[in-house]
């Protein structure tokens, strides 16, 4: 009884023994399943990841390439761009020439009022403009001299010129023209006459006072003291605009002689005023000289 009670609990001994067995066994090879799904995991994941690595450097690679490839088709279709070179700018400073084009245009303005302005009969137009030529070119006139000489006679011991019907007394004659030639030769171009309306004298209403000499020394008088430097003023009383201009270069006159032809030579004189009007056949012209700028 007692052997069978020792043999039946070893038994059972055995039987859990090998139960326990079993039971290591199972559950040993259930780590170990797990663990070889983990390596084999694992390793997928690592190939999955050396793929992906791999991927993305093909992909990096190809990307390049193409970038590579781009490039060099847009750099073969850009045409060679010669080097540019570089033009230095003037610089131009547009005040200044603003300034000079103002001063420039100024000084063409006043010139053009300058020569607008002009006398108003034609016998004193005549005058001004013969007065500018001998000025700018005086040896010009010595051929009208010359030709004048030849028609200078004597009639009753006077002396007379007749030029185109026209009869002057004259003092000296030959001389007087021979002089005036003489003046001329040697005389150099001066600055034309710049015509100056405020150096006009009024002149009179009737003939009277048109001869008397006192009535222009008055007027005279009256513009000096408006302040308008008069240098030197005369008149003279003709027929015809030609002769006059003339007899103002010959200067034949027996007093003062010479006193016309030395205004209208002078180089100092800057300005004149002239004015005529007809008194019956003939014109009286007046003419004024200033050498100073009126205001």
């Amino acid at each position: 009884m007692g052997c069978e009670c020792l043999k039946m609990k070893n038994s059972d001994l055995e039987i859990k023994t090998q139960n326990i067995e079993h039971s290591y066994i199972f559950h040993r090879n259930v780590i170990m399943r797990n663990t070889d799904t983990y390596i084999t995991s694992q390793k997928t994941s690592d190939k999955n990841t050396d793929f992906n690595h791999t991927s993305k450097v093909e992909i990096k690679n190809s990307n390049n390439s193409n970038e590579i490839n781009s490039k060099t088709t847009i750099e073969k279709n850009i045409p060679e761009i010669l080097p540019v070179k570089k033009i230095k700018k003037k610089i131009i400073n547009y005040k200044v020439i603003d300034n000079l084009n103002k001063n420039e245009l100024k000084r063409v303005k006043n010139i053009n009022n300058n020569n607008s302005k002009q006398p108003v009969d034609d016998f004193s137009k005549y005058i001004f403009t013969h007065i500018n030529k001998i000025r700018e070119n005086p040896q010009s006139f010595i051929n009208d001299i010359e030709e004048a000489k030849t028609f200078i006679i004597y009639k009753n011991s006077k002396k007379l010129i007749y030029k185109k019907n026209v009869k002057v007394a004259l003092s000296d004659g030959i001389p007087a023209f021979q002089e005036a030639i003489s003046i001329l030769k040697i005389c150099k171009p001066m600055n034309k006459l710049i015509f100056e309306p405020k150096l006009m004298v009024k002149l009179p209403e009737n003939e009277e006072d048109m001869i008397n000499k006192d009535y222009f020394k008055l007027e005279i008088k009256k513009m000096i003291n408006k302040g308008i430097p008069i240098k030197s003023y005369w008149r003279d009383i003709i027929n015809d605009p030609e002769t006059s201009f003339l007899m103002m270069i010959v200067d034949d006159t027996g007093m003062k002689s010479g006193m016309k032809r030395n205004d209208i030579l002078d180089p100092n004189m800057k300005y004149i005023g002239i004015c005529s009007k007809n008194i019956g056949k003939n014109f009286i012209c007046f003419l004024t000289f200033s050498d100073c700028k009126i205001n």
